[in-house]
């Protein structure tokens, strides 16, 4: 069937449908109401169904278009979901192996030894104390302990410094809490207590045992035949 067949035919087929609601009770009840109302409702009747029928006719194509543009944001908020799984997946591979952290003796020596590098007098060392981690923020059976440095009469600047030694000593050594008042013989300096926790940081399991490859049958021929 060529173009103008198909033409001819959809016209053919307009023209009887047409002819059919010519035919209805309906429709002759509309044209007589039509017919019996004033030239302005007429008109006004015209334009409200004209309306209505490019309605109709642009609704198909509208509901289409949100549809689309619903699938395209439940498309873009996967990929960006699958983009951040992505990147915390990248990210977590490269999160760097902490070490376990060194004794609770070992971080005393340690403290006490920049203490002494950093020529405090003998009154403003308080002492060092080793004590339980009674802290809610990193729970008990997370740590290996805690250290409490007690100084006194720091001023600002060994304040800062000391703080930052103590929190290098170790990547598992970390300086939970800080108490600093002012000293109450002389207020230009301040009387600091630090608070280390040793984290329980896992050992690594270790690799396991390497299987020795099988030895080689002895060729009996040849054993034999010496």
């Amino acid at each position: 069937m060529n173009l103008d067949d198909l033409k001819d035919k959809l016209v053919s087929d307009a023209r009887v449908t047409w002819e059919r609601i010519q035919e209805s009770g309906t429709y002759n009840q509309l044209r007589d109401r039509y017919e019996n109302m004033s030239p302005s409702m007429q008109k006004v009747t015209l334009v409200g169904g004209a309306a209505l029928i490019a309605f109709m006719i642009l609704s198909v194509p509208y509901r289409y278009y949100s549809q689309s543009q619903e699938y395209v944001g439940e498309f873009e908020g996967k990929r960006m979901t699958i983009r951040e799984l992505l990147k915390v997946s990248r990210e977590s591979s490269d999160i760097p192996q902490i070490p376990q952290a060194p004794s609770m003796d070992m971080i005393r020596s340690s403290v006490e030894n920049q203490i002494k590098n950093a020529n405090l007098l003998p009154e403003q060392i308080k002492g060092t104390e080793v004590a339980d981690n009674n802290s809610k923020v990193i729970p008990k059976n997370l740590t290996e302990g805690l250290l409490q440095v007690s100084l006194a009469k720091l001023n600002l600047r060994q304040v800062l410094d000391l703080g930052y030694q103590f929190q290098t000593i170790n990547p598992s050594v970390k300086l939970k809490d800080m108490v600093m008042t002012a000293n109450r013989e002389d207020a230009r300096y301040f009387d600091v207590v630090y608070k280390l926790v040793a984290l329980a940081v896992p050992a690594a399991p270790e690799p396991p045992p390497e299987v020795p490859a099988p030895r080689g049958k002895k060729n009996r021929n040849n054993s034999g035949g010496e």
